[in-house]
């Protein structure tokens, strides 16, 4: 008896077949073999002269799509339908999500598959992993499927019916989709919160204390009135808006002076004592957070790289919004963890851990090394970015069932006359996990200094003083690690899209990351303000985790693929795109009166006081100055290149590494 098995990749398809051994041939698909037509030339001859043919699909038809083998697979299907001629069984065991599901469906369409067809599905490639996937098939998942459907038909549907609005409002080669202009709607609002932030001066005083070794204490308030801090400014005026102290230089100065000829006094000291858990194993979300903050990769990087890892059977599916654990990786975590440490480095029980972002969905396990027991990095083969990468999620997996850190945290208050100061510090007694891992930090954490053992009353020597000049901070921009814990908790999105929302981003000149922060492009806040004001349900966030929701509700079989998408399609989108303008959308510059930025064949264009000029596309909105703006209308800075570049993209959305999925015969409800 033969059983062909079929998988995605032909890396797996070799590891694979050495587990399985005599009797089963292994072979891949490369990814989808069927999708929606690419172009006219796509469409096949009995569909050429239908008016839905090029869309791909038939709207007054249930929402039918048209699929077509894709290019360069036809060989692929003619070598696999042949195989499947000759085997008694054949096994689809495509990755275990809705795109996997929807490649088995059109595999098994294409091949003419007959009777029940099997899914084989893991989690991992480990020898144990896929002898018991070849034992425990399953049929098809049709309401996964639908799901994918749907998902898939609403982006042909936004990028076809979107997209050409914005090639006369805005520029051609450009693109709308479900989830990026979501996303994109994030970081213009973010990026016109900075335009319009206007900055404000204000002096922070510190004084080094004690004997031995001296802490740090911070003057919060001079004869009972407090110190301004930037909450108390107005971000739009940079006026003060509160009752507080705005020191002038020669104050700060004498204060210094002040401070440094006396003694402070302790007037309060309050000790608690604080606990911190280890996070959660990775989930696609946090790993990519994570190896942005810990490794400077950027979300694509770290999923093609765990693609590798998982391919070649070092972690588990790579593709989860679930950071729990089975119970054999939670005895292997617990196993390592006294190995490397004690058998006191983990607590009496294990641990668990739910999904907390909007939608989450709980089928798949965390990241985590494969199988029974882990295998530590110096015990592996791996090197360069796999390494670095396995490192972590090993690290991670591990700390996750390892004991609490435990510590004090300390608040003391002192006084120096009618100054008011205050120090905070901690001292750890029990790393607990943190001896194996810790997140890296984007910025600057609570006073990890620690502080004297001193009581109220006590008089400790001021050893120095200083007086800094700051600047109030103007509202962060994202990182891709912060967009993508944004995106995540908004429910905007899933596991699978957060890399390739950042790619189509970038891809299509709206954003660009300058020294790791996301800044949105001129031609990027173009399109979302005639986005936001043609197409509003398309970058609210709420309303696109409401459509999140609802593909979760078709895989689940509470709502069909065809009552959704004609409440979302015939009964919404196609009639505001009826009613949408085509004018070129105009923004304000906050900081250059009368000044206005709107857009001429694809290129931004300033315009001020009668003058105009084409802005570089290197030009970051937020540093669009009086004196910037006379330096592009003089011609002393021109633009580098036009700002809206790439290729045309047709179907919207966010690509993933594998091509899209459709199907054709009877469709799941």
């Amino acid at each position: 008896m033969s059983t062909l098995v079929i998988v995605e990749s032909p890396s797996k398809a070799k590891k694979i077949q050495a587990y399985l051994g005599a009797g089963y041939t292994v072979r891949a698909s490369l990814g989808h073999i069927r999708d929606l037509p690419a172009s006219k030339a796509d469409i096949p001859a009995r569909y050429a002269a239908e008016p839905w043919a090029r869309l791909g699909i038939h709207v007054q038809d249930s929402f039918r799509p048209l699929y077509v083998i894709s290019r360069g697979k036809a060989k692929v299907v003619r070598e696999l339908r042949e195989l499947a001629r000759g085997a008694n069984r054949v096994l689809l065991a495509t990755d275990p999500d809705r795109e996997g599901e929807a490649i088995a469906w059109h595999l098994m369409v294409a091949l003419g598959l007959k009777g029940s067809v099997e899914r084989m599905t893991f989690h991992e490639i480990t020898r144990e992993a896929i002898q018991a996937a070849a034992r425990a098939t399953r049929p098809l998942d049709y309401a996964l499927v639908g799901a994918q459907e749907a998902r898939r038909t609403l982006d042909r549907l936004v990028g076809y019916g979107v997209s050409p609005t914005l090639w006369t409002a805005v520029g051609p080669k450009l693109s709308a989709g479900r989830v990026q202009s979501a996303a994109l709607a994030a970081l213009a609002a973010r990026e016109h919160a900075r335009m319009a932030f206007v900055p404000a001066d204000y002096w922070r005083v510190t004084a080094r204390v004690g004997a031995g070794r001296p802490f740090t204490a911070v003057v919060l308030s001079v004869n009972g009135q407090r110190l301004a801090t930037p909450k108390d400014f107005d971000a739009g005026t940079g006026q003060l808006a509160a009752d507080a102290l705005l020191m002038t230089p020669e104050q700060a100065d004498r204060l210094v002076a002040f401070l440094r000829a006396r003694d402070a006094t302790v007037t309060g000291v309050e000790r608690a004592p604080y606990t911190s858990r280890p996070p959660a194993p990775f989930t696609t979300s946090t790993l990519q957070q994570e190896a942005s903050k810990a490794l400077k990769f950027s979300p694509k990087h770290s999923m093609d790289v765990a693609q590798r890892l998982y391919e070649n059977g070092f972690i588990t599916y790579m593709r989860t919004d679930s950071p729990a654990l089975s119970d054999e990786a939670l005895q292997a975590a617990r196993e390592a963890a006294t190995a490397l440490f004690s058998e006191g480095s983990v607590p009496a029980r294990p641990r668990t851990y739910a999904a907390r972002g909007a939608n989450a969905q709980e089928a798949h396990e965390a990241i985590r090394p494969a199988g029974r027991s882990f295998r530590a990095p110096d015990d592996t083969p791996l090197t360069g970015d796999e390494r670095a990468l396995y490192d972590l999620i090993y690290r991670r997996t591990v700390a996750s069932q390892m004991t609490d850190l435990t510590g004090t945290r300390t608040v003391m208050h002192l006084k120096v006359g009618a100054v008011a100061l205050g120090a905070t510090g901690r001292v750890v007694h029990d790393p607990g996990f943190t001896r194996l891992y810790q997140d890296a930090s984007e910025g600057d954490g609570d006073e990890t200094q620690a502080l004297p053992d001193a009581e109220v009353g006590a008089v400790l020597p001021v050893r120095d003083a200083a007086a800094e000049e700051r600047k109030t901070p103007a509202p962060g921009r994202f990182t891709e690690a912060s967009l993508v814990r944004a995106l995540e908790r908004a429910g905007v999105g899933r596991p699978s899209t957060y890399a390739s929302i950042l790619s189509t981003l970038d891809a299509r000149g709206y954003t660009r990351v300058v020294r790791r922060q996301l800044t949105v492009t001129w031609v990027g806040l173009l399109v979302s303000a005639y986005l936001a004001g043609s197409f509003a349900d398309l970058v609210d966030a709420g309303f696109t985790a409401s459509m999140e929701a609802d593909l979760d509700r078709i895989a689940g079989g509470a709502l069909t693929r065809e009552a959704y998408l004609t409440r979302f399609w015939s009964e919404g989108l196609a009639g505001t795109i009826g009613r949408a303008g085509r004018a070129a959308p105009v923004l304000t510059v906050p900081r250059v009166p009368g000044a206005t930025v709107t857009v001429q064949d694809g290129t931004p264009l300033l315009r001020l006081h009668g003058r105009s000029a084409p802005l570089p596309a290197d030009l970051v909105p937020d540093d669009l100055t009086p004196d910037v703006a006379e330096q592009v209308l003089n011609g002393e800075r021109k633009a580098a290149q036009r700002a809206s570049g790439g290729k045309r993209a047709r179907s919207g959305g966010a690509r993933t590494s594998r091509a899209r999925s459709s199907r054709k015969a009877a469709r799941p409800k």
